[in-house]
């Protein structure tokens, strides 16, 4: 099963640490951004302002970039992102030490933009592949999170509070760091097909751009993938109050929420090959049932043993319908010289529903309750079970290469 990975090119094992460092720099940013924001804030109703920056930048910033990758290549885009995460990590040392917020919210600004940039390492990976590879080099990119989920709290926690250094100032030092390995490793991966349409005559791109239309199998490709991302964050946030409702401890929820991120990010070493071996619409349909099986215990259970079972259910989810989506975006715009603007907007579309996904737990929370929240998911799942109906009957029309015709 695994031997079709030693095909692929040892660079795209360099994508893996890079996207390491992207989701390392993330859960340090989850881990402290609301505590350093509540101890500097002036009033504390703004302390996840910061956060909140950090997503509007990375929505704001996601589709530029793909434009910059389609005129400049990758690369340059990739060294910008880590310039920012720098940046990011000096500001936000020092918003830290001299307890400045509006330099703390700069600091996340910058660092939305670094994830702006680096999310698109897995799409990179893809860039130049043959069409049976794609699928695994993106799940493998993925795949990079799992140990970003075991670095990430372990460097927060060891640098949380270093005599002589103010409260996580060294958390947010540790991004340089992060940074600098980051460009070491760029230096080593090799131009692939990333710059070809800049290559382009301007004419040819510009005809081009007429022909920027959504088709179904698009749609439904983006849909999915920002909807995983929408649903997960939303019920994830939830379980963390729906746990605090029940007196569950503080130590309980986090390794709770810690086997929810290792089942998000575990399954990308399979999940490419069972692509291959099933296509990308079987996996995600799968990835739908399993968020319905999720939905569906939260309704009907609210222990803490049945919460923990529906959040790793919930990452096993996540994993096939957003690295499946992904991947068919990928299959689908691959010999599109705008696919790079589709994965732009495939990304902005993830962003914004990761974005509702996030701020949103506890509005649904006080208004439609924990069953309530879940009873909404459940009617979302339904409507991506009927697109996914439409989509198998009308496979043969939807082929790939018919998509982009």
């Amino acid at each position: 099963m695994f031997r079709s990975y030693n095909q692929l090119p040892k660079y795209i094992y360099l994508y893996v640490l890079c996207q390491s460092i992207n989701l390392t720099a993330a859960v340090i940013s989850v881990a402290i951004a609301a505590i350093v924001g509540y101890a500097i804030a002036p009033d504390s109703s703004l302390a996840t302002l910061p956060y909140g920056a950090q997503f509007l930048f990375l929505l704001l910033a996601t589709y530029p970039i793909s434009i910059l990758m389609e005129k400049k290549g990758r690369k340059i885009a990739f060294y910008i992102g880590a310039i920012f995460l720098f940046l990011s990590g000096l500001i936000g040392f020092i918003a830290a030490s001299n307890k400045s917020f509006m330099l703390l919210i700069t600091a996340h600004a910058f660092l939305g933009v670094f994830s702006a940039c680096a999310n698109y390492y897995r799409f990179a990976a893809t860039d130049g592949l043959e069409h049976s590879l794609k699928s695994k080099a993106l799940s493998l990119v993925v795949a990079g999170g799992l140990l970003a989920g075991v670095i990430g709290p372990l460097i927060s926690s060891y640098s949380r509070d270093i005599e002589g250094f103010s409260l996580f100032s060294l958390s947010y030092g540790f991004f340089m760091v992060l940074a600098v390995i980051n460009i070491i490793i760029l230096k080593f991966i090799p131009n692939t097909c990333s710059a070809k349409a800049s290559k382009q005559p301007v004419d040819s791109i510009t005809k081009n751009k007429v022909r920027l239309e959504i088709n179904f199998p698009i749609f439904f490709a983006i849909f999915t993938a920002a909807v995983s991302y929408g649903l997960m964050n939303l019920i994830m946030i939830q379980s963390s109050l729906q746990m605090h409702q029940i007196d569950i401890d503080f130590n309980h929820s986090a390794q709770a929420i810690q086997w929810h991120v290792i089942a998000m990010f575990a399954p990308s070493f399979l999940s490419g090959v069972l692509i291959s071996k099933f296509g990308h619409k079987l996996i995600i349909f799968f990835g739908l049932n399993l968020f319905l099986s999720v939905f569906l215990i939260n309704v009907f259970y609210a222990d803490f043993n049945s919460i923990i079972f529906s959040l790793v259910l919930l990452g096993l989810s996540w994993n096939f319908c957003y690295v499946g989506g992904s991947s068919y975006l990928a299959e689908l715009v691959a010999n599109d010289t705008n696919a790079k603007r589709w994965q732009g907007i495939g990304d902005s579309a993830i962003a914004v529903l990761a974005m509702l996904g996030a701020l949103l737990p506890s509005v649904f929370m006080s208004t439609l309750g924990w069953k309530g929240s879940n009873y909404l998911c459940i009617t979302i799942i339904l409507f991506c079970f009927v697109m996914c109906a439409f989509l198998f009957k009308n496979n043969q029309k939807f082929e790939p290469e018919e998509c982009l015709r």
